[in-house]
């Protein structure tokens, strides 16, 4: 059976993609650190922070359906336009109902989260970028669903580079700060929905389609409160920081945490190529290859965390005022709660692929837990430990909800994962990492890291071994590379 893509060769793109926007922010951090404070950058952080909470509910985990029913529905080209026209149609006319209800009861429902950061200017325009990004996010799912992964890179490339442009000309030429950034976003959205309307329509029907609209909330609403758990485990110390500290402490902490989320982005990205690719793997039964990849990425995400947590600081101090020297701190942490959630992606995958036996109705009982652990974690540990004690929460948080996870998947689908490694990898690189703390010289950490490069190596020798024997496995077939040919 050929595939039309594989995990490693999207997941390279969507990956490369992510290091690509994430390359030219570090480029961009010297003069984004000149042109706004502290404050300016907490700023920003609130009411992303706010913004990833709307999205959330604004999509309603539709996007999770277009990706999980176009397998179930892909031979018939009608119902696949009427599955896309659908989602598109409900979530925009749902989105324009909620930002009336927010605009007008404000006060109530969005000004108690801002602590300090007014709403207008600042909020306003954050709505305006989660009225009409939906619509574009829902058209790159579809692209992921049909694992079309330079169509989708291509887009988001001039996604990044149009808002590029705007945020440097209003915050370096009009020295706008943090409304520059937010508002250079919405902009950027609001032209990108309209380009998605005259691209997508091409391949949508438009309209409410209330059988497809129905099977798709049936599997998408028991992961709203999954989502927005997973979201307040992710941004809700921006929060409690803003209200319990300052608001210049959040663009401290988000610089910092905006060094250790690299693994985060590209975990990301490999787990929008995962996602399709298991699910194939699952459908026709070939599931031997997934525990090999699986190992492969868990040890690569823990020697780019242990590097990003052993040279991060030289970097901060090399491209920031002084005044975010004291980031660095959160490195660390931070980088490895972003590897244990790239291993929550693995063993979530399961729960998510297996509709019979309700897998996405029980995930959100784990997560919803992880979340309110997290907040009560995130209330004692910052008022203690200040920022560090907001990365502590994070970290803590992931551990436990992939130790919990570890114990359920096999109950969906019966993969043999590499537990040893997911699990307990992770903790030993972080405690190494920690060695950061001691003030140990720059050759040592070198000398150190040379080491666990080696041993991650050998560890994996094996598994490399096998995947580089079995091409066909992980490497895009021919069909699949003419296609991308034909597509340039």
């Amino acid at each position: 059976m050929k595939v039309k893509g594989t995990v490693l060769y999207n997941s390279s793109i969507y990956s490369i993609l992510n290091l690509l926007q994430k390359g030219i922010n570090f480029l961009l951090i010297p003069i984004l650190t000149l042109y706004l404070t502290p404050q300016d950058y907490g700023i920003v952080a609130v009411v992303a922070a706010l913004n990833a909470f709307l999205y959330k509910i604004y999509l309603l985990s539709l996007n999770a359906s277009v990706n999980r029913f176009y397998y179930e529905y892909k031979e018939d080209e009608l119902k696949v336009r009427k599955l896309f026209g659908t989602t598109v149609t409900f979530v925009f006319l749902t989105s324009v109902v909620l930002t009336i209800i927010l605009l007008f009861g404000h006060n109530f429902l969005i000004d108690p989260f801002l602590g300090g950061v007014s709403f207008f200017p600042y909020m306003l325009l954050g709505m305006i970028s989660v009225l009409f990004n939906p619509v574009f996010m829902i058209y790159q799912n579809t692209l992921q669903a049909k694992q079309e992964g330079i169509k989708y890179a291509r887009q988001n490339l001039m996604f990044f580079i149009v808002n590029l442009i705007f945020l440097l000309v209003s915050v370096v030429i009009f020295e706008l700060g943090a409304q520059g950034v937010i508002g250079a976003l919405a902009l950027t959205n609001f032209i990108f929905f309209l380009y998605t309307l005259t691209k997508f329509s091409k391949e949508i029907k438009f309209g409410i389609d209330f059988v497809i609209l129905r099977d798709s909330l049936k599997y998408s609403l028991p992961l709203v409160p999954h989502s927005i758990s997973a979201v307040a485990s992710t941004f809700i110390d921006r929060i409690f920081i803003n209200n319990f500290l300052s608001t210049s402490l959040v663009g401290i902490y988000s610089l910092g945490n905006n060094f250790g989320g690299i693994i985060a982005l590209i975990s990301s990205g490999v787990n929008q190529a995962f996602v399709p690719w298991f699910n194939e793997r699952v459908k026709s039964g070939t599931i031997q290859t997934i525990p090999k990849v699986t190992k492969i990425l868990v040890m690569f995400y823990c020697l780019t965390a242990l590097g990003i947590s052993l040279f991060g600081k030289d970097v901060i101090i090399s491209l920031t005022p002084s005044n975010y020297h004291s980031s660095w701190v959160v490195i660390p942490i931070i980088s490895f709660s972003c590897v244990y959630h790239s291993v929550y992606y693995f063993f979530s995958v399961p729960l998510f692929y297996n509709i019979k036996k309700k897998g996405s109705s029980v995930l959100p009982i784990y997560t919803i837990m992880a979340a309110i652990i997290n907040i009560g974690l995130n209330f004692i540990l910052i008022m203690k430990f200040k920022i560090i004690g907001a990365a502590i929460a994070s970290f803590l948080t992931e551990f436990m909800l992939v130790m919990a996870l570890s114990m359920v998947y096999k109950k969906f689908v019966k993969i043999n994962y590499p537990h040893l490694i997911m699990i307990w990898a992770p903790l030993i690189y972080f405690i190494v990492s920690l060695l950061i703390f001691t003030e140990i010289g720059l050759l040592y950490r070198i000398i150190i890291y040379i080491m666990m490069t080696i041993l991650s190596i050998i560890i994996l020798k094996k598994e490399i071994t096998e995947l580089l024997a079995a091409k066909e496995s992980i490497l895009p077939t021919n069909d699949y590379t003419e296609k991308c040919e034909e597509g340039k």
